[in-house]
């Protein structure tokens, strides 16, 4: 019979993967920490999620062995935390890690702390045995039980230079750098520089998206090479193996420099910024590739991804039947016996190569980069390979779902959902976000607390990425239809991030509220992370909500957190893309053009190119009782449109026709 530790009542899906460990785990709680301190023990924190293939390899190494976990069992108290409904632990204790070992973060994250939470050393992965030029897991925890005990007074002064460096962390500050034309020229060279002109993307392997410096390449091309580079990027990981051809969606990230094994696991957080920017790359360059890809976003999260309830889940694992990517790969064997020899050919000509398995003997899907021109031409030639394919993968053990629902990946998600609708127009998108955002609205928001999870029930108090990209991604949605109730939903979250996340002294946002459990150090970065900068997204809301209802209290605070922002910008400017590329100087003065006219006419507005990316609200004229300023922009004669950019305002246009010159000016 196994063992059941104190996980058994959790609803994260990653932990209760670890409930029958033989290592007794604590959630992360009062109850774990007094015992620490009525037993005199150290804490071991490990911190993961559910679709983290090396999180999977060290619990099967480690955790779920009997002579590693006696270790752990006798001489630590033991707390597993699910990253995804704690971020603020995660966050704290990533930076502790680099802080301690000089070394990057990740998952799994492990952490050896005192009974007070402070930490005093850490590291990620450790291997069962000696290899890869790491100890071994039991070597570690061997000599962390020897340094414990035997170093009291030195792990005392670690903690305070730790706090030390968290205290001048949030106390530091540069010169003032505004976001002028100078500093979006030098990140454009500073992305230049680590810009694979090769394969495409950013640095080397393992080669992540970075979904906000690929949005910023897409918006400031200035000339046909920085067209031809930022094309080159989205065709090699629209056409590589980051892509899922069968499924749709993109993974993680690629092992490699090619985009060509990934780590399979998919991530709601990725997939709706990949389809947001697919969506800019289709309206700027015209490449159908990139909506058809956005497309596929849409129809693999809606197959894999979707609760009966209309909201999104959060991730897929990577690994099945115990092995990474069992599920996405194909052996030779597999596909003798589903495709007919001439499309075998044809797939090796394009996307693989027989003689060759670039997976663990078997194949995954990558477009050779010579064939990209001929493959765009032709894609037609593989629908039939593709859904031959996609039955047989019907035939798989499917990779567990984590379906937990995250209100900033909605969000995200969302987000990119209502830009393939501005150039769709298709009615079932229109209802998916629909659906989606009345979820979030009625069972996610109370009168108290805007949740973070929704895991059977709201949970967890939001954090501000939760707050500010709700708040985004409402006024986004008020340029495809007005709708009151999430004009007061998004007020709201104004207010909130006011209320309980500005930092009053110096400006800007913390990560937690005042309402969040306090650790010991609250952060507060202008940084992008695995989602864009909550702080960066908080104080672009609060401006186009001071302009659009009026609120000067709202632009106030937004100025105080710009001010913030200004003073924190680094010298390394591709850690505050999304910083740069939402609040430049160009981008401040918020364009506002509110319509109010028929139904009819609006639909015109709709088809103009211009209405993509302009913050166009739509009011019927027949609509009064409006909130705020709004209701000063009312409708004389049939057509009524206001053109407002900051403090600013045109004289109002009467016609259509008026209208289309105004948005060209």
């Amino acid at each position: 019979m196994k063992q059941i530790n104190e996980l058994k009542n959790e609803r994260s899906l990653y932990l209760k993967q670890h409930a029958d460990n033989p290592v007794f785990w604590y959630p992360w709680s009062e109850k774990a920490f007094d015992e620490a301190k009525k037993l005199n023990k150290p804490i071991m924190l490990s911190i993961g999620y559910s679709a983290c293939h090396w999180c999977h390899v060290m619990a099967h190494e480690s955790f779920e062995d009997q002579e590693t976990a006696n270790i752990l069992n006798e001489n630590f108290i033991n707390i597993k935390v699910d990253r995804e409904e704690r971020p603020d632990i995660d966050k704290i204790y990533q930076m502790s890690q680099s802080i301690i070992t000089g070394k990057n973060g990740g998952w799994p994250l492990t952490i050896f702390m005192d009974q007070e939470k402070f930490p005093f050393f850490g590291g990620t992965y450790f291997p069962k045995e000696d290899k890869y030029g790491m100890l071994s897991f039991k070597k570690i925890l061997k000599r962390v039980i020897e340094f414990y005990k035997n170093n009291k007074e030195d792990i005392k002064k670690q903690n305070s230079n730790v706090l030390e460096v968290f205290k001048r962390l949030n106390m530091r500050e540069t010169e003032v750098t505004k976001i002028d034309q100078c500093v979006v020229d030098k990140l454009k060279i500073q992305l230049d520089s680590v810009t694979d002109t090769i394969n495409g993307g950013f640095g080397s392997a393992p080669k992540f998206p970075q979904f906000p410096s690929l949005s910023f390449c897409v918006d400031n091309c200035s000339n046909e090479l920085d067209v031809k580079k930022i094309k080159h990027t989205l065709d090699r990981m629209c056409t590589s193996g980051i892509n899922d051809y069968i499924d749709g969606g993109f993974y993680r990230y690629s092992v490699d420099d090619l985009w060509m094994i990934p780590h399979f696991e998919k991530m709601l957080y990725d997939n709706g910024p990949m389809m947001s920017i697919l969506c800019d790359g289709y309206m700027k360059f015209g490449d159908d590739l990139y909506i058809d890809k956005a497309k596929e976003i849409y129809s693999w999260a809606k197959l894999f991804m979707t609760s009966k309830e209309g909201v999104f889940y959060s991730t897929i694992d990577a690994d099945s039947e115990g092995s990474e990517g069992k599920y996405y790969i194909f052996s030779n064997d597999e596909l003798e016996k589903s495709l007919e020899s001439k499309e075998v050919d044809l797939l090796n000509e394009y996307l693989l190569d027989f003689t060759k398995p670039n997976f663990e003997g078997k194949h995954h899907l990558h477009l050779h980069r010579k064939k990209e021109g001929d493959f765009k031409k032709n894609k037609h030639k593989f629908e039939k390979i593709f859904n031959k394919l996609t039955a047989l993968r019907k035939n798989k053990v499917l990779p567990s779902i984590d379906k937990k629902i995250l209100l900033s990946w909605n969000c995200l998600y969302i987000k990119g959902l209502i830009k393939l609708y501005k150039i769709t127009k298709d009615e079932n998108i229109l209802q998916t976000i629909n659906k989606a955002l009345d979820f979030i609205i009625h069972h996610m928001m109370s009168s108290e607390t805007i949740y973070s999870c929704f895991n059977q029930e709201p949970c967890f108090p939001g954090y501000l990425d939760d707050y500010a990209l709700l708040g985004s991604v409402l006024i986004d949605y008020l340029t495809i239809e007005y709708n009151q109730d999430y004009y007061d939903a998004c007020k709201r979250v104004c207010d909130d991030l006011i209320n309980d996340f500005e930092d009053k002294e110096k400006g800007g946002f913390f990560f937690t509220s005042n309402r969040h459990e306090q650790l010991f150090h609250r952060p507060k970065s202008i940084g992008d992370d695995s989602v864009p900068s909550g702080l960066v997204y908080a104080t672009d809301t609060l401006f186009y909500m001071g302009y659009i209802s009026g609120n000067q209290n709202y632009l106030e605070v937004a100025e105080r957190a710009l001010i913030y922002i200004h003073k924190s910008i680094d010298e390394n400017l591709t850690s505050n893309v999304s910083a740069i590329n939402l609040l430049n100087e160009d981008k401040l003065e918020k364009e506002i053009i509110i319509v109010r006219t028929n139904q009819e006419t609006w639909e015109k507005v709709t088809g103009l190119e211009e209405y993509y990316d302009k913050c166009i609200i739509f009011i019927d004229k027949k609509v009064d009782n409006l909130p705020d300023q709004i209701e000063l922009k009312k409708c004389h004669g049939e057509f009524t449109s206001y053109h407002c950019k900051g403090m600013t305002c045109q004289e109002p246009k009467k016609t259509l026709e008026d209208f289309k010159k105004a948005l060209k000016t």
